[in-house]
């Protein structure tokens, strides 16, 4: 609640999130079925003396030092900027909670990173005994690093246990933190999501062979043919996605599950954009390269890297977002305010206002704030309750939210946001709630505002709202004919 607030105009923090991180999750995803690819390789090659694939294997090597190495790092660094910056809070959490887990990731990491360049030099350098053994260094490295950012990754949506703990706490048991650590890492869908990425870790590799060795011409057709076949059969574990796939759902938070299945239609559109993608690559990947051994040109297998882009894009798109309304479920709300532990109850004794001094100008106080405009606090109460995920106009623009709505049916739905299920309760006292509503009338009418009437703030909400219920009711049957239509 103390940390500052990081607009990103239009675009929104969410979205910059997203855009990094899809990105990062593809290249890293890839970086561990590389290695699994050419640990693999070249064992059988060199049982096989098989002098294509182990020359291929140092072209292969090279994309793997570039793509992986470099804008690999550059995006994961990206990912660590944008989240620090956009939900610090969230970002706290995950370290407080699994810092020795990210040591020991790192430390992975970096075994990955120096095992990938000695193979790259290696070529002629190393004796193929020790060659291949880096290789496989490389490879088990990489899937340990994906073991471990697995159960923090999982662990956001689903920290039920370690959640029962915290809230235990909060009602005066001891926590054991080495426990929780353990519960929160090995969470209910840590499994099957650990089997989802390795296989999608697999295919990209496949896929990825298909798009180097076309995209370099020092091979004829059959040998880029040869290799395609050979790197094809890294695609067959995509038939565990549809098992690992309801097993995962299956262990979802009810709600989670709802907005998937029609809830909120944005996820389940995303849902069907990957699970399209994903049986697209896995029947081509079956009838095409593992039955027919078909040749893919360039054009075909940059085509399949799209449909596997959008495949992991989409089911990453679907995992953030069945949160809602939550960053960590259960635990803290999308934009940052604590739903468990006193915070709340402080926040609805004092104001939301209270516990974000961010949000005030330098040298202004609480009592400074308390007398200005209405709409002046009210775009406060936005900026400290609201701005994490909204914009003004853009992605998530709240503007044309408003659309017309009366004072009435405003105060209304903020009073009772949690009953949209993908979003957080208001947390504030009537007041700022009063605020809210009239800076978000202001900003949809403009010069045409008019300030609410004598008396209004002093009277309680659900007076208020009671006093024009049947009022309510018709504007919500006239609104919901307009959205029908």
């Amino acid at each position: 609640m103390e940390y500052p607030l990081f607009e990103v105009p239009r675009l929104g923090g969410g979205m910059l999130i997203a855009i990094v991180a899809i990105l990062h999750v593809v290249i890293a995803h890839f970086a561990v079925g590389a290695g699994v690819y050419l640990a693999v390789t070249h064992t059988v090659a060199l049982r096989r003396g098989d002098a294509l694939l182990l020359r291929y294997l140092r072209d292969h090597g090279q994309f793997v030092v570039l793509l992986s190495f470099v804008l690999g790092a550059l995006t994961g660094v990206g990912i660590w900027v944008t989240i620090g910056l956009v939900s610090p809070a969230a970002t706290s959490r995950l370290i407080h909670n699994f810092v020795w887990a990210w040591a020991i990731e790192w430390c992975f990491f970096v075994i990955e990173i120096a095992a990938g360049y000695v193979y790259y030099y290696g070529w002629g350098r190393l004796s193929p005994g020790k060659h291949v053994a880096v290789a496989w260094i490389y490879a088990i490295a990489a899937w340990l690093s994906l073991v471990v950012i697995n159960g923090i990754l999982t662990f956001m949506l689903t920290p039920s246990r370690w959640a029962e703990m915290v809230r235990d706490a909060a009602a005066g048991q001891p926590f054991n933190a080495d426990v929780g650590f353990w519960l929160g890492l090995f969470n209910q869908t840590y499994w099957p999501s650990l089997i989802l990425r390795t296989v999608s870790s697999l295919a990209l590799a496949a896929i990825f062979v298909a798009v180097v060795v076309n995209a370099r011409r020092a091979y004829t057709r059959e040998e880029r043919q040869r290799i395609i076949n050979f790197g094809a059969w890294f695609m067959a574990p995509l038939v565990l996605m549809v098992p690992a796939g309801v097993w995962y759902f299956a262990e979802l938070p009810e709600m989670a599950r709802l907005f998937v299945q029609g809830r909120a239609i944005a996820m389940t559109l995303f849902f069907a954009f990957g699970l399209v993608s994903s049986l697209a690559i896995g029947f081509y990947a079956y009838f095409g390269l593992l039955r027919a051994r078909r040749y893919i040109n360039l054009e075909t297998s940059l085509l399949l890297l799209v449909f596997a882009v959008i495949a992991t894009g989409s089911m990453e798109f679907v995992r953030e977002g069945v949160r809602k309304p939550y960053l960590i479920y259960g635990y803290l709300y999308s934009n940052g305010i604590p739903a468990l532990g006193d915070m709340p109850r402080r926040i609805a004794r004092d104001g939301i206002l209270a516990h974000t001094p961010f949000v005030r100008a330098p040298g202004q106080t609480l009592a400074d704030v308390q007398k200005l405009p209405l709409p002046e606090q009210g775009r406060l109460v936005f900026q400290a309750e609201c701005r994490i995920c909204h914009e003004i106009d853009g992605t998530n623009g709240i503007r044309h939210l408003v659309d017309g709505k009366s004072r009435e049916l405003l105060l209304a739905q903020v009073k009772e946001l949690e009953k949209w299920a993908y979003m957080p309760p208001f947390h504030g006292i009537e007041k700022e709630m009063k605020a809210l509503v009239e800076y978000l009338l202001q900003l949809y009418q403009g010069a045409g505002y008019q300030p609410p009437p004598p008396g209004y703030v002093e009277r309680p909400v659900a007076e208020l709202l009671a006093a024009c219920r049947d009022q309510l009711a018709a504007e919500w049957r006239a609104r919901g004919e307009e959205v029908r239509r």
